[in-house]
């Protein structure tokens, strides 16, 4: 059986490095928490506790038991949380299960984070309602005190803010300015995170809490580009400030009343003056016409010491709004406005306060951001979870991480964990030079990360990663690939490179199937706009007319493959030439993007077949060589499947020569391919009892074929049972419906692309057990690639048995031949 992946990087071998503990004497997280979380966290649970902390109560028994606990962590061990009526302790009683038994130390960091805050809300009763501390923030007085502090530095931020505010005019260039402004602050603004600093404040100059935040607006404007170790910042404004129908001034078009549909979700971290600057992007990001609504989604109870929960919230609104200070009441009273008019909403969840990765959030949340044009992450154990805490190599890129989050993404964060991806090795080792030792956790340095696109798809990427090392398609074995990061920090083989490629292409077609597969729905509906002969009635490089639709899909292949970084070269139907993609892709895909398209009127089922294979650097003139690398035998291939539009999208994808024919169909939910229900590979059966052709062109075809089609329709066959004739007009579904029930497709007469069609489909034949013939030669079999890119052939395909009778028949192949349509 097959089963489905919930999700994950992506990586050559579907695996993750391993993930950060705490039993490395020296690190930051053996501090945390071997001192940090019980000298500094808990020891303040105490003191600002001390009227529901009163020495014999339970809630003073439990902390205390709690603290010897964490005083022998490397011999103490997690245990269950202790119910306590808390609505999350199912989930936190299987959080807790892998770990039961390993020491405080042993277990990973971020789990005994989490858990340690979770522990202190069971020892004081935060969810029994007959203790004394019921609903009681153990770390109210902290936050009290940050939130007070940040209201000098609110002054500042308060007139930047109402002046971007007041303007009335200004283009899409200026306002993405103001509006990357305001995600340089809400970025640096989480150096304010109150649980990493000492009593006294200090860290990096010195300093009280008070003089920090003071400074802080100056910090956000003035650390800029020395402090930044990736900056997608620019690239973000330009997207939240982008519309789906064509760039235009989001300021005109709030004012004319055309606003995005979608919200921007902002997941918050702390509290004090980092939500003022939060809630001061979310400001700007109304203010800009960005979205209709800014979604503020925040922690469900405290943790972290200063993760801000809605109370926090409301909180920081008030005291805006009622300050002494006319900017930031102003700015305070506009904030009000924003939330009484829904423009904000203020969501908790428990998901916030919990440590498993975010590729693994609960559904009804992941449901929740696909609703969201962006989603704004902030802070350090926010990172911590899109990394899944894990020791990434620092180069690898952010994108094949984070390709499983279910929106777009934007990630704010400066540096407090000894972990990260997506810097560069220049940056690194920069960072080094100014911070030796503490650069990783001092929150010095900073990174604004965007994934525009999470690829997502893990089943499909799966069916690569899956493959024994040996696998026949991967290549050439050592040296070394440039700028691809590995765990080890020396890049990947060639091998490994290639497996990668493979992957990202899978997911490519597979989005890019996704994308098609949302164009045809309502393709019928707007035929006059979308479909129909393309201007000037044109034909492509095979010469069929070429329809509107048939341009719109293969543009949305190309773009797809062009944008997953694995592709050098495009060959499609509908083009006459191989386009280069990606110099640096070990890839090449062959497509037919669009099969049936004339179907398209009356919504009879379409499809789109693709064959993929290796650039092999010794074919024709080498890896440049287009035509060479994209007239490869079929056998040469390492992938290919096709998509089935009809009631419900399904993808078949078959990998490496003994990989099994895999059938995945389309979630509208969550817009990933999941494997169909039965988990089972797709078998065509050794028998049939259908055939699929055109029976109108029966006179044409030679004396063999009509031979066996007379005594398949009398049952004077090897079964001696009656076939039927099932004939879509549709390659590939007619194929589909012959891979799930046997008998035989094809055309006789020399007419379907051997490079587009024919050698993908006879590539996904053989996965499925059924076998693929031009009528005279097994398609697999041939050493000799097509002769020309758009090479047009006969193709018979379908159950073994099937096949093999048909040819006993002797000729069936046609003449070529053209009819008038």
């Amino acid at each position: 059986m097959i089963s489905t992946p919930s999700g994950g990087p992506r990586t050559w071998d579907g695996s993750t490095p391993p993930v950060i503990t705490s039993d490395e004497p020296g690190s930051w997280a053996h501090d945390t928490v071997s001192r940090r979380l019980r000298e500094d966290i808990l020891a303040r649970v105490f003191r600002d506790n001390a009227e529901v902390l009163a020495s014999g109560t339970i809630a003073e028994a439990n902390l205390r038991a709690l603290d010897a606990e964490l005083a022998a962590a490397a011999t103490s061990v997690i245990t269950r949380v202790p119910p306590d009526g808390g609505p999350d302790l199912d989930t936190w009683t299987q959080l807790c299960e892998p770990h039961l038994g390993k020491t405080w130390l042993e277990a990973p960091w971020l789990f005994a984070e989490f858990y340690f805050y979770r522990r202190i809300l069971a020892a004081i009763g935060y969810f029994d309602r007959a203790s004394p501390a019921f609903g009681r923030d153990p770390f109210a007085a902290d936050k009290r005190a940050g939130l007070e502090a940040g209201m000098r530095a609110a002054t500042q931020l308060a007139r930047r803010a109402n002046a971007f505010a007041e303007k009335r005019q200004g283009g899409v260039a200026a306002t993405a300015e103001e509006v990357r402004l305001f995600l340089m602050v809400a970025l640096w603004g989480n150096r304010m995170d109150l649980s990493i600093w000492p009593e006294d404040g200090g860290n990096e100059g010195g300093g009280t809490k008070g003089e920090r935040a003071a400074n802080a607006f100056a910090e956000a404007l003035s650390s800029g580009e020395k402090y930044l170790l990736s900056d997608d910042s620019q690239a973000a404004a330009r997207l939240l400030l982008s519309d789906p129908k064509g760039p235009a001034d989001k300021r005109q078009q709030t004012a004319g009343g055309t606003k995005q549909t979608k919200d921007v979700s902002v997941v918050v971290d702390n509290a004090g003056f980092e939500l003022t600057c939060d809630l001061a992007l979310a400001d700007a990001l109304i203010v800009a016409g960005c979205t209709r609504r800014v979604t503020l989604r925040v922690k469900a109870h405290p943790v972290f010491v200063s993760d801000a929960t809605v109370a926090d919230a409301m909180d920081t609104i008030d005291a805006m709004a009622s300050s002494a200070d006319a900017d930031v009441a102003a700015m305070g009273a506009r904030w009000r406005v924003h939330l009484s008019s829904g423009a904000w909403v203020l969501v908790p969840d428990f998901a916030w306060c919990q440590p498993q990765p975010f590729w693994s959030l609960p559904e009804p949340v992941a449901a929740e951001l696909r609703q969201s044009r962006l989603v704004i992450v902030k802070g350090d154990a926010n990172y911590r979870r899109l990394l899944g805490d894990a020791r990434w190599d620092l180069a690898m890129p952010f994108a094949d991480v984070t390709c499983c989050f279910p929106a777009p993404l934007l990630a704010l964060r400066t540096l407090k964990a000894e972990l990260g991806c997506g810097i560069s090795r220049s940056k690194e080792i920069e960072a080094k030079e100014k911070h030796p030792g503490d650069w990783m956790t001092s929150g010095t340095f900073g990174c604004a990360q965007l994934n525009a696109a999470p690829a997502g798809q893990h089943a499909v990427a799966s069916l690569a990663t899956a493959l024994p090392p040996d696998a026949s398609f991967a290549g050439v074995k050592g040296g070394r690939v440039k700028g691809v990061g590995g765990e080890g920090g020396g890049g990947l083989t060639l091998a490994e490179r290639e497996r990668l490629d493979l992957a990202k292409t899978l997911v490519a077609l597979a989005n890019a199937s996704r994308e098609l597969a949302r164009t045809l729905r309502s393709a019928p509906a707007r035929s006059s706009v979308t479909l129909g002969s393309a201007p000037g009635g044109t034909r492509n490089a095979t010469g069929d007319d070429q329809r509107k639709l048939d341009v719109v899909a293969d543009d949305i292949f190309a773009s797809h493959l062009g944008a997953c970084g694995g592709v050098r070269w495009y060959s499609s139907e509908e083009t006459d030439f191989p386009l280069e993609l990606d110099a640096n892709g070990t890839m090449v895909v062959c497509c037919d993007p669009l099969d049936g398209s004339r179907n398209i009127d009356c919504n009879i089922p379409v499809g789109s077949i693709f064959g993929v294979y290796r650039v092999v650097r010794t074919l024709g003139g080498g890896e440049g060589d287009g035509v060479a690398q994209c007239t490869q035998p079929a056998r040469a291939q390492v992938a290919a499947g096709y998509a089935h539009h009809s009631g419900a999208t399904t993808l078949v994808l078959a990998v490496g020569d003994t990989g099994s024919a895999v059938e995945f169909v389309l979630d509208d939910d969550t817009g990933a391919f999941v494997v169909a229900a039965d988990g089972a590979p797709l078998r065509c059966p050794p028998r049939g009892q259908i055939y699929s052709l055109n029976d109108a062109r029966f006179d044409d075809w030679p004396e063999g074929l009509r031979r066996y089609v007379v005594d398949a329709r009398r049952g004077e066959n090897q079964t001696g049972k009656q076939y039927s004739a099932r004939y879509v007009c549709s390659l590939v579904g007619d194929f589909h419906r012959t891979m799930k029930y046997g008998g035989w497709c094809g055309n006789p007469r020399p007419h379907l692309r051997w490079q587009f069609e024919v050698a993908p489909l006879a590539f996904v034949a053989r996965a499925a057990g059924a076998i693929a013939t031009d009528g005279t030669n097994d398609v697999m079999a041939n050493e000799d690639g097509p002769s020309a890119a758009h090479e047009r052939t006969p193709l018979f395909v379908g159950s073994v048995d099937d096949v093999a009778e048909l040819l006993t028949y002797g000729d069936v192949r046609q003449v070529a031949k053209t009819y008038a349509l």
